[in-house]
């Protein structure tokens, strides 16, 4: 089990950490299927003593940082975490995420960010669909954000529920019960 509390220091850590185990939490009690997805690295040199790794490089670009499947529906998303309190900054989704979403969901899959403001200590799904409208927009000279109250909307909210600290499987049941292919 984690600690709950957020250490300002780590605090991508956290979110990556409460990912983790809501995930697992979402496996043991038969909701869900996601796993984490490692980028694959390129092993140059390992320390004989230790066992660490000491030299190394990224093969290629990885995809997102989690796919699964839900419901029967082949799921994927990347955590994202921002300081800023009044947007969240394209900058932090890279070209090749944002491709591999945009494929993802065009072949039938559903696809996703989960985005945590730091400071204000809360945590949204944002659709596929919303993302792909604000970078259409900033490819065609548009603002290079998502401003906070699109992203900050009550039904994208994501809470906890039990030992699921992050519990984005209620929002996508919300969202799929309301017709939405989001």
């Amino acid at each position: 089990m984690i600690n709950m509390a957020i250490d300002y220091g780590n605090r991508g850590d956290w979110l990556e950490e409460a990912i983790e185990e809501s995930n697992n939490q979402y496996i043991l009690q038969g909701l869900a299927l996601v796993q984490k997805i490692a980028t694959p690295v390129k092993v140059l040199n390992i320390n004989q003593t230790t066992g660490r790794i000491t030299n190394g490089f990224y093969e290629k670009k990885s995809t997102v940082d989690y796919i699964g499947v839900w419901n029967g529906k082949p799921l994927a998303f990347d955590a994202k975490e921002t300081k800023v309190e009044t947007r969240f900054d394209l900058s932090n989704v890279k070209e090749h995420q944002y491709l591999f979403l945009s494929s993802w969901v065009a072949n039938g899959g559903l696809g996703f960010l989960i985005i945590h403001f730091a400071t204000k200590e809360e945590t949204y799904y944002l659709p596929y669909e919303v993302l792909d409208q604000y970078w259409q927009d900033m490819l065609s000279g548009g603002r290079k954000s998502i401003p906070y109250k699109v992203v900050a909307q009550e039904e994208y909210r994501i809470g906890s529920y039990g030992l699921i600290i992050i519990d984005y499987l209620s929002v996508l049941d919300r969202s799929q019960a309301n017709g939405s292919n989001e």
